[in-house]
């Protein structure tokens, strides 16, 4: 189903609920979500814009820190941006109190599932599991096989076409070797079938959907809430401006997405968690044949982490194979050349990012020997240190 903009004018006036209505407002939705069933969440732009990533619709009087959305600025030849905005590539940025406080709600399961209209991968990049995330218009950094459907993420951005509806990137399956088409969704191209049946059906199962930042002007992503109020469940919308289905929702929230979820969270009596970089990696020793690859968090999907790495075998303080730096397609398979190995040589694999975040690179060690090694690394950047678990 192709999706576009509905025929309601936006209206762009923000509103800022005061603090006792938004006190009271947030104590009867903690009610609701503690009782609740089946919890989702609808997300749009304005979950971001705290992040440093400009919406699309806020006016040039907008209160958000990144100033008017980006079609905004459009419709206004010659306006621009303030000096005093706070904005930044989505690569570069850190998942909001909002993307935290849900990640941790998904993990005491009282939300069950999520569905976004973003495209920055923020979601995922803040912990939330991919199995309960439905990715509506893409993510700029996941491409796809058409061939042989294989996923492939990756830690930059895939579009590589300067054209609309041309989504074909230069690289390839490495499983088939097929072309790869990045996953984002432009107007009048047709939703991700399977995410987008997976939403409705916990659409229908929902008592309880809460929107943040979105306009819900956007169809058919926007039908998914309206399903869950024209059921009577409870439809409850957090944005700034007025939505069409203002009428048809339990409650609407006034506030900026982050001061929402830090009272609900609060209400709920539940801390919001800080944000890590995690990153999982998966190392294979094979007579000699090294294999390292980055992977989902969930799902054993490719995710392309590494600028460059490097191996070294090392025989207590000797060193007796130097890879020197290695540029290769994510899995990367080297085969090492080692005379006369010895359960006391070891292998020390260095690891270097694509630095969006400044991450130091991390080296990894274990014994010589035939072996998978899975690893779960942590990168705060408040400290600029990893941690392994």
């Amino acid at each position: 189903m192709a999706h576009g903009i509905s025929d309601v004018d936006p209206t762009k006036k923000e509103h800022v609920d005061s603090p006792d209505i938004l006190d009271k407002k947030l104590t009867q939705l903690a009610d609701w979500i503690r009782n609740a069933k089946h919890v989702i969440v609808f997300t749009g732009a304005g979950i971001s814009t705290s992040t440093g990533i400009p919406d699309f619709r806020s006016s040039m009087n907008t209160i958000l820190p990144t100033g008017p959305g980006v079609w905004e600025l459009r419709d206004h030849p010659g306006a621009k941006r303030s000096p005093t905005a706070r904005t930044t590539t989505s690569t570069k940025a850190i998942p909001s109190v909002t993307h935290m406080a849900l990640v941790e709600l998904a993990r005491r399961n009282l939300l069950h599932f999520v569905i976004s209209q973003n495209t920055d991968g923020l979601h995922l990049r803040s912990g939330l599991p991919s199995i309960l995330l439905a990715e509506l218009h893409g993510n700029s950094n996941l491409e796809t096989c058409k061939k042989c459907k294989t996923k492939y993420l990756r830690d930059f951005r895939t579009r590589t076409s300067k054209k609309v509806h041309d989504h074909q990137t230069d690289r390839k399956c490495t499983k088939c070797g097929s072309k790869l088409y990045d996953s984002i969704i432009n107007f009048g191209e047709n939703l991700p079938e399977y995410d987008l049946e997976t939403s409705f059906e916990h659409a229908e199962r929902a008592d309880v959907c809460l929107v943040l930042g979105s306009s819900l002007r956007v169809t058919p992503a926007a039908d998914i809430p309206q399903r869950v109020g024209d059921r009577g469940e409870k439809l409850v919308i957090g944005n700034l401006q007025a939505t069409p289905m203002s009428r048809l929702a339990k409650s609407n929230i006034h506030a900026l997405c982050d001061d929402l979820m830090r009272g609900l969270m609060a209400k709920l009596d539940i801390p919001i968690p800080e944000w890590e970089l995690h990153r999982r990696i998966r190392i294979t020793i094979e007579d000699q044949t090294i294999t390292i690859v980055g992977l989902d968090l969930n799902q054993d999907i490719v995710y392309s982490l590494f600028s460059e790495i490097r191996i070294l075998v090392k025989e207590e303080t000797k060193t007796q194979y130097d890879s020197k730096a290695i540029h290769s397609e994510e899995p990367i398979v080297h085969r090492m050349k080692i005379t006369n190995p010895n359960d006391k040589m070891d292998v020390y694999i260095e690891l270097n990012w694509q630095g969006h975040y400044n991450e130091p690179k991390y080296t990894v060690k274990f014994p010589l020997a035939n072996s998978i090694k899975e690893i779960h690394l942590f990168y705060n950047p408040k400290t600029g240190t990893w941690r392994e678990e």
